[in-house]
């Protein structure tokens, strides 16, 4: 059986390039999630070939070059994967991407195979080049990976893309009748995606870093933590008003990260110096920063429309920093997580200062040992090997 893993993660020996020529932070979380499902399948097959369009952003806005090239890499020893090359210019793109893909695995595949195709995202051209090829190719079995819903995606107002966006979600429509399975990221999107009764199974993250910084000193102060998206969507503007409420000069708020509210943030911190605001920085500086931190926190109002249908890769990170979390109770969040999260009561600023003061009292003792258990709850239950594991039984359901 051949077996491929289509997807638009970027290969380690062109990152700096794609990050170079981008004009804002390339799609990380998004990057580590595929690296990730990789880790996972190659515990279980010996052959997995990678085929990856990189989510590179359009030229001219918000990438510097209107071609990408093709090129070959390694994503483990003995294997070749491919980075097949595209047209980076707007509507061209998606064609572009489109044929590259579908003419790449017409010629890696044979009409009498056994093929094994997973695809990473809900993206149009992905799903119009399996679409033509499983034409051809009658023993293609398919399995699509859904970390987010595409109407969802973007919160741009404008006409023309609201109109083409429609036009792409029909398309989508149609694509998805031909895949065999699914994996989801969220039980909420079934009543997005027409599965016809087809096998599924929920994988909302996969935490795939082995390694975990100890004996870092905990700040003095009573300090929280917010890194990820800083945009309004995210709750940030919320956390800021929460955080005004604390008049106790021993709390300390810090940020880490980029968006449509980092002015606000920068503002805030120079209003009140126990807000502080954290440039980029290494994976490594930013696990010792959620090792210092008091509590760690994920501010998202369940408000948000979105929320229901995706689940945030920061959970993850926080819980399996040993460092205890509060969170507002959005509906991506899975109930295996409960024990291991502190809830707000609301999604408003008022609750979340509540939540913060109230965590923030208990003893350090009582917190590392809360701590300790979500870590616990990640490294036993989230990793590679055990999440892939649920798709790879999963997909052994189909004829």
């Amino acid at each position: 059986m051949k077996v491929f893993f289509v997807g638009s993660l970027y290969p380690d020996n062109r990152i700096n390039e794609f990050i170079s020529n981008s004009k804002k932070s390339i799609d990380n979380p998004a990057n580590n999630l595929q690296n990730a499902l990789l880790k996972g399948f190659d515990l279980y097959f010996s052959n997995i070939i990678v085929v990856t369009l990189p989510g590179v952003y359009t030229f001219p806005l918000l990438y510097r070059k209107p071609i990408v090239k093709n090129s070959i890499f390694n994503h483990k020893k003995n294997v070749i994967d491919f980075c097949v090359g595209f047209i980076n210019i707007p509507v061209i793109k998606h064609f572009s991407r489109y044929l590259g893909l579908y003419f790449k695995l017409k010629k890696m595949t044979k009409k009498d195979e056994n093929i094994t195709v997973f695809i990473y995202a809900v993206h149009s051209p992905f799903l119009k080049a399996i679409f033509e090829l499983k034409k051809i190719r009658p023993n293609l079995k398919t399995c699509l990976i859904v970390p987010d819903l595409p109407q969802y995606m973007s919160e741009s107002k404008n006409k023309v893309y609201l109109s083409l966006k429609k036009i792409d979600l029909r398309l989508i429509d149609n694509y998805i009748k031909k895949i065999d399975s699914f994996v989801l990221l969220n039980d909420n999107m079934l009543e997005y995606i027409n599965f016809d009764n087809k096998p599924w199974v929920r994988v909302e993250g996969i935490y795939n870093y082995e390694s975990q910084i100890i004996n870092v000193d905990k700040e003095i102060f009573k300090t929280i933590l917010y890194t990820g998206k800083i945009d309004e969507r995210y709750g940030i503007n919320t956390l800021l008003k929460a955080f005004s409420l604390i008049e106790d000069q021993n709390y300390r708020l810090w940020i880490r990260g980029d968006g449509n509210t980092k002015n606000n943030v920068i503002k805030a911190s120079k209003v009140d110096s126990r807000i502080i605001y954290f440039e980029e920085m290494s994976r490594d500086e930013l696990l010792k920063l959620q090792k210092k931190a008091t509590i760690l926190i994920n501010p998202v109002s369940s408000s948000e429309s979105f929320t229901k249908f995706f689940f945030p890769s920061k959970i993850m990170d926080y819980l399996a920093s040993g460092t205890p979390t509060i969170s507002t109770k959005i509906a991506c969040i899975p109930e295996d997580y409960y024990d291991y999260l502190y809830f707000s009561k609301g999604d408003d600023a008022e609750s979340i200062k509540e939540i913060i003061v109230n965590v923030c009292s208990k003893s350090q003792s009582e917190l590392d040992i809360f701590g300790k258990k979500a870590s616990e709850f990640i490294f036993d239950q989230k990793t590679p090997k055990i999440q892939v594991k649920k798709i790879i039984e999963m997909i052994s359901k189909l004829n």
